[in-house]
């Protein structure tokens, strides 16, 4: 019997003698394997300067192995690449990525397969109807299927959501959209079937997924503990809490800025997870940009951006959600990394059947 990671973090086990294919249920519903049962897992890391003529890239990273899914221009056709800002797993286990367009681009929205790195264009660049894109900053896939996209460009932050069938766009929430506090520049995060938004002004909200009213779950008028200063991503290991990436949080005097805050929903208090001062000792964070949440092995998967060379390589760390222990899971050559996402690595069932892919994270 194995344990293995299915998309939206689906505990799925694989019978390995003859009998039903696999079973998936929630975590919830059964006791976690130990973490020795779990498959091994990649991370996929999008590069922004490393790919062909300095575009964007898809790089496929574990403890040991560095690979590419796609880049600006390879597998030919399809749109090209510039700066990935953000990635989430579509319902087939295919990936949805928000590209800035910084090098002179227009900013969209694109599938990639995950088999074949095959890119197709959701949204943008002439697909779809309503508000063009501007900085699409994050993003993130309701179970529906439609995508949410935390827009920063042009006059006003906005949240749109995008249909894939068509790549029509429209407001969900904004200033004049949904009532609520003021937003100031946001990223968009989903966690338990909820969307939030993670305001620049060092607020977590909740966003109602049919008026786009926002309600304000944790910041400076609600909740104790450890202020936000750029909280820039979230994940979920619980129905009674977020954690949160807030990437400027500052450990001490000498220490890297970054730090993983988990946030009590119903209260809003704010309690430090990990940071470089505490625990003592492990890897350190230094101006983490995205984490992923394994629930297999129960820990928090941080992207820490590289600078393209074998001196300041990229990493990826693990963070043990109960004690907040740093480790290192990989080491990768890329720059301009902001996105992250986890699946598990195919494996050869007996008989020669293929093992169970997907994503993990939050």
């Amino acid at each position: 019997m194995l344990a293995v990671l299915g998309a939206g973090g689906v505990l799925a086990t694989v019978l390995t003698g003859a009998g039903a294919a696999a079973l998936a249920q929630p975590a919830s519903a059964r006791p976690l394997l130990p973490a020795s049962m779990c498959v091994a897992i990649e991370a996929l890391v999008g590069d922004g300067v490393s790919g062909p003529g300095l575009g964007g890239e898809v790089l496929t990273v574990n403890s040991g192995v560095q690979g590419t899914l796609t880049t600006n221009s390879s597998p030919a056709g399809g749109p090209g690449l510039d700066a990935p800002s953000d990635m989430a797993f579509l319902p087939g286990g295919n990936i949805v990525i928000a590209d800035e367009g910084l090098s002179g681009r227009r900013p969209d929205v694109v599938e990639v397969d995950k088999d074949t790195g095959a890119r197709t264009l959701i949204s943008g660049n002439g697909r779809g109807s309503g508000p063009a894109l501007g900085f699409p900053a994050s993003l993130a896939v309701e179970a529906s299927g439609d995508i949410l996209v935390a827009d920063q460009g042009g006059p006003r932050t906005q949240l749109l959501r995008i249909t894939p069938a068509t790549g029509d766009r429209v407001v969900l929430s904004a200033n004049g959209t949904g009532t609520g506090p003021a937003l100031s520049g946001a990223s968009v995060g989903l966690a338990n079937g909820v969307i939030y938004l993670m305001d620049q002004a060092g607020e977590i909200m909740s966003v109602n997924a049919v008026t786009g009213a926002r309600t304000l779950i944790s910041g400076p008028a609600r909740g104790t503990g450890p202020g936000f200063f750029t909280p820039v991503s979230m994940t979920s290991d619980s129905a009674t809490s977020v954690v949160v990436l807030d990437m400027d949080q500052p450990a001490g005097a000498g220490q890297g800025l970054g730090a993983l805050i988990r946030v009590d929903l119903a209260t809003g208090n704010r309690t430090l997870l990990s940071s470089d001062a505490a625990p003592v000792g492990g890897q350190q964070f230094d101006t983490s940009i995205d984490v992923q949440y394994d629930a297999c092995e129960k820990a928090f998967y941080v992207l820490e951006p590289g600078f393209g060379t074998s001196i300041e390589p990229g990493r990826v760390l693990k963070v043990d959600a109960a004690t907040g222990a740093r480790t290192l899971f990989a080491k990768y050559q890329g720059a301009g990394n902001y996105a992250l996402l986890l699946r598990s690595i195919p494996v050869k069932l007996p008989g020669g059947g293929p093992g169970g892919l997907g994503g993990g994270g939050g």
